[in-house]
């Protein structure tokens, strides 16, 4: 996965949380007092955030007798190993659809983040068919832009 779109991912969550969680916003809010901010914040949470250094990482504790199970994070689909531009461009529009007829819905949403296919952001209310043609109709696009872009 690329440095942008692991920082994208990031930064949404941190949005997120700071939609659920007011203390996490006036927290955030507090240490970006620097830059122009539309909320109100607290003066206490200022103080609070400037006060405080950054903590060195607690050491491990020891394990106890009953460890917690942690929540386990919702797995995420790879997306497979396919390039449709490049398959589309090689082997027409036959060959995209016999690589994609394969993949269920989960691997063809996965393979759309991958490669941007999904600028609308659409992609996600999509069924699995719905979901490989628009795999397809994105690829052309792509094709008929690169023809424009790099034809000299």
């Amino acid at each position: 996965m690329s440095l942008n779109k692991t920082l994208d991912r990031l930064f949404d969550e941190i949005r997120r949380e700071a939609k659920r969680n007011p203390a996490f916003a006036d927290r955030l809010d507090a240490v970006l007092r620097a830059h122009a901010s539309r909320r109100e914040v607290d003066e206490a949470a200022v103080a609070e955030v400037e006060a405080r250094a950054p903590e060195p990482a607690p050491p491990p504790s020891k394990p106890s007798s009953k460890p917690k199970p942690a929540p386990a994070p919702p797995a995420k689909v790879a997306a497979p190993a396919i390039n449709p531009v490049g398959i589309l461009q090689k082997g027409g529009e036959d060959a995209l659809e016999e690589a994609l007829i394969s993949q269920n819905r989960d691997a063809l949403l996965a393979l759309v983040e991958e490669h941007n296919l999904d600028p609308s952001g659409e992609a996600e209310r999509l069924d699995r068919e719905a979901l490989q043609a628009h795999v397809v109709a994105q690829a052309k696009k792509r094709v008929e832009r690169d023809k424009k872009l790099f034809d000299y």
